[in-house]
């Protein structure tokens, strides 16, 4: 019997062939299991979730950690095109949310769930088996409304931790999702911010935020006075005067615990928007310059082109479905 050889890509290069470019996978967002499934993942949440007590939702990020400046090295692992650093700020991740925990139990609240949000690793960054043992964590990827997955009434108060600043902000790897920018009824908003409207729908309200002086100051100016901890003072994209972990830990501990408290006193309103939701967004310049890209996310129902390459304008009375909508997006742009 003659066993064919079938060349590796190393190989085709060893023996001067090019090999062929991946085949791009066009597989709508609708035709894939737990991409658009908001509403069942919600559903299947609230059957994990105790009724009584106070729940928070907390949001893990990684660009605002304390330390953390570049996303080449530190956001991503080795597999990704990153470097062995990225597993030091998995575990200052897994200790940031660990102290969100422990303040916001002191502040009185009993219910922690940790939805990870940060796409370098596909969602999976959190080390689980060093998480607070009382913790639900939402981890992997697809999900959806990656940031909010599985966000209900039952929530009594969102959190992010190593969040970054907004799109075209001046601070460490400042973006929004796969967007240069993005509002609701004319109010840019960040990942943070986007998180509190769909909650806000909810009644939920966004109570705490955690990452560098950009994202917390304009944070403050979206949502009004939250918690706020400030972890570094950026200098540029990928500069920044940090300070020590342990530092940030305890000021994470306190202003959680603090916003639990303020919470719990009527202090922290959700955030609401008048109906319907006239949502405009703007593609990064990659993704508005490819043409499969554009058109993809051009046949989304309710997308119009907004006049700008790249552009569009999506009008809905639902913040669940622009979340669902958004997820699209990224499923569009962000593929395994």
């Amino acid at each position: 019997m003659v066993l064919a050889m079938i060349a590796t890509p190393a190989v085709a290069w060893a023996q001067g062939v090019t090999p062929a470019a991946p085949a791009r996978d066009t597989t709508p967002p609708g035709a894939y299991f737990g991409v658009t499934e908001y509403q069942m993942a919600r559903q299947k949440l609230e059957l994990d979730m105790r009724k009584d007590g106070f729940t928070v939702y907390i949001i893990a990020d990684m660009e605002g950690l304390a330390g953390a400046v570049r996303n080449a090295t530190e956001m991503r692992p080795v597999a990704r095109g990153g470097s062995p650093q990225h597993e030091r700020f998995r575990q200052e991740l897994t200790d940031e949310v660990n102290a969100v925990i422990a303040g916001a139990r002191a502040g009185g609240a009993t219910q922690f769930i940790v939805n990870e949000g940060h796409g370098g690793t596909l969602f999976r960054n959190v080390l689980p088996e060093l998480l607070d043992p009382e913790a639900i964590l939402i981890r992997g990827y697809p999900k959806p409304i990656v940031m909010s997955t599985g966000l209900n009434p039952m929530v009594d108060g969102i959190m992010i931790v190593g969040a970054h600043a907004n799109a075209g902000s001046p601070g460490v790897i400042a973006h929004n999702f796969a967007f240069d920018s993005f509002t609701v009824n004319g109010k840019a908003l960040n990942e943070a911010g986007i998180a509190a409207f769909i909650g806000g729908e909810m009644g939920v309200p966004f109570i705490f935020a955690a990452g560098d002086d950009a994202l917390t100051s304009e944070t403050i100016g979206m949502l009004g006075p939250i918690e706020v901890v400030t972890v570094k003072t950026a200098f540029s994209g990928s500069a920044a005067a940090t300070l020590s972990p342990a530092r940030v830990h305890r000021m994470l501990h306190d202003a959680a615990a603090n916003a639990v408290r303020r919470t719990r006193r009527g202090e922290l309103k959700p955030l609401v928007f008048e109906k319907p939701y006239r949502v405009r967004l703007c593609l990064r310049r990659q993704y508005a310059r490819d043409e499969w890209v554009r058109t993809t996310i051009g046949r989304f129902e309710g997308m119009v082109p907004d006049g700008v390459e790249g552009c569009f304008a999506y009008t809905t009375s639902s913040a669940e479905a622009v979340g669902n909508m958004l997820n699209g997006v990224e499923w569009t742009v962000l593929k395994p």
